[in-house]
Order: structure tokens, then sequence, then C-alpha cells
């Protein structure tokens, strides 16, 4: 990923990006830890990777049936806070993502929808 080529890749392939972010609600921490680096460096090669990992996260989590960024939130709510670390590369990826978005209607849409995953993970049921 480190090298041009492959982060040409990456950022072609979404399925990549989709699948890292999966990786993030991994029960294993040296595997979420790794996965959320890697989301950090995808983030900051270039401005507009933002909206790419955006567009992941709303894919994995439209098809788990929950809030976008809930697996961000579950890191993030851990009561005991036991791996800093791990909090750390949770807050650091969402803020860099942040950073890096383009205009103030994404930037509200995103904290929007961390705030609606923090209070409510579940999608409501759609009607038939």
């Amino acid at each position: 990923m480190l090298f041009v080529d492959g982060m040409n890749g990456v950022i072609n392939h979404n399925e990549t990006v989709q699948w890292l972010y999966t990786l993030t609600g991994s029960q294993s921490r040296l595997v979420v830890k790794t996965s959320l680096k890697l989301l950090i460096v995808f983030v900051e090669y270039a401005e507009s990777n933002s909206p790419l990992l955006i567009i992941a996260v709303n894919t994995v989590d439209a098809q788990r049936g929950v809030k976008p960024w809930s697996y961000m939130m579950e890191i993030l709510e851990e009561r005991n806070g036991s791996d800093t670390e791990l909090l750390i590369f949770a807050m650091t990826l969402i803020n860099k993502t942040l950073a890096a978005l383009p205009d103030q209607d994404s930037f509200y849409d995103v904290t929007d929808s961390l705030e609606e995953s923090l209070l409510c993970p579940q999608l409501p049921p759609t009607a038939p």
C-alpha cells in the first residue's frame, strides 16, 4: 500500500477499503490496530481518499443493517479503555477523515452519522 502502484490499486478498488473497514470489527485487537493503521495511511495519502473511505463505510454498514461508522463507535465505546492505542487510532482515523472532506455539508453528514451511531446503532426497520 505504501508504494504508488499499490495505493492506486487500493484507490481504484473500493472493495479493498470496505474489507479494511470490516476488519476494524474483528475480535483480534492486532487485526483491528493494523486495519486502522492502514486506513489512516489511506486517508493521509490524498485528500480525495476521504470520500472513498466514507463510501466504503456506508456500504459495509448498510449491508450489516447498522448506522454508518458503527465499528468506530464500538471501539470508542469500550468502557474499560484498556487499549489506549486502539482508541487513539480510531480517533485519528475519524479526525483525519473529517479534516480532508472537501465541503462543510460532507463534514456535517459524517458527524451526524457518528452521533447517530453512538445514540442508536441499529437502523430502523424498513416498511414493506
